[in-house]
């Protein structure tokens, strides 16, 4: 029984040692200075927080790369600290509950009148005022205070864009194409063959970027889409580049041309 027990504290040790050494390996091993074909901190985060949900690109990707391995071990770190902190106040308010009932017991009946006060307060709060009423009985009609934003459709056939990978500039010059300077509900079309996922969208002049946005791409008859509502209306009209990234490091860059209309037919092909 003691040789058992022996045994396994060792088998434990070695393992520990091995996993000990793998760490330090993957974190030196492989240096990548210009972080080539690194995912965004995005991607890294939910990694660690929800591997579940995670690109599986992103884990092979660790395997190669020594910044993002260091990056994803300081993000377990992270996870690991508050998870600790959370079961040390759930600990504390549970023995504190178990040495004084009659005061838990008490807290809790208070904590729920507050709460339904509360509710009742902001019901008061938020309701409705009725419309005057006119002389025959009628409520007097009302202007709408928050207009509802029309969004026109409109999309953009990026199909035939050359990937570029990190920072590497784009091999092939593209056609200008025009967008208007509108709220526009916005239909990309990536090439063939591009991966489901996340994407990042910027709307770049120079090293500044006027308009940013997260977005989920989606296959739909065989082509892989990207649908997003934006508000181009304070963009100033000028030529700019709509860079397109995905979780990957991959990037699309298409030069476009902010106009001040919308074209009549709400769509531009490439």
């Amino acid at each position: 029984m003691r040789m058992r027990i022996k045994d396994g504290r060792a088998l434990e040790k070695s393992d520990k040692h091995l996993l000990d050494f793998a760490r330090s390996y993957l974190s030196e091993a492989f240096p990548n200075p210009d972080r080539e074909g690194c995912p965004p901190e995005s991607a890294l985060r939910s990694l660690a927080f929800n591997p579940k949900q995670s690109e599986p690109t992103v884990t092979e990707h660790l395997a190669a790369c020594s910044p993002c391995f260091r990056r994803y071990a300081e993000l377990l770190a992270e996870l690991k600290t508050q998870q600790q902190a959370e079961r040390s106040s759930w600990t504390r308010i549970s023995a504190w509950s178990k040495a004084h009932p009659v005061l838990a017991a008490t807290a809790l009946a208070c904590a729920l009148f507050i709460a339904i006060g509360l509710a009742l307060v902001l019901r008061g709060i938020r309701q409705p005022n009725m419309p005057p009423m006119d002389t025959n009985g009628r409520p007097s009609p009302t202007e709408p205070q928050n207009p509802t934003v029309a969004y026109s459709p409109f999309s953009l056939d990026l199909s035939a864009l050359s990937r570029v990978r990190g920072a590497e500039p784009s091999e092939t010059a593209s056609q200008r194409l025009a967008v208007p300077g509108s709220t526009l509900d916005l239909t990309l079309t990536l090439p063939l063959a591009s991966q489901e996922g996340s994407y990042d969208l910027r709307l770049t002049s120079g090293d500044h970027t006027l308009w940013s946005i997260s977005s989920q791409a989606h296959l739909h008859k065989g082509k892989t889409l990207i649908q997003v509502k934006t508000d181009f209306r304070k963009v100033p009209t000028g030529d700019y580049n709509l860079e397109v990234q995905s979780s990957t490091g991959i990037r699309l860059i298409q030069p476009v041309s902010i106009g001040p209309v919308l074209p009549e037919s709400g769509e531009q092909e490439r």
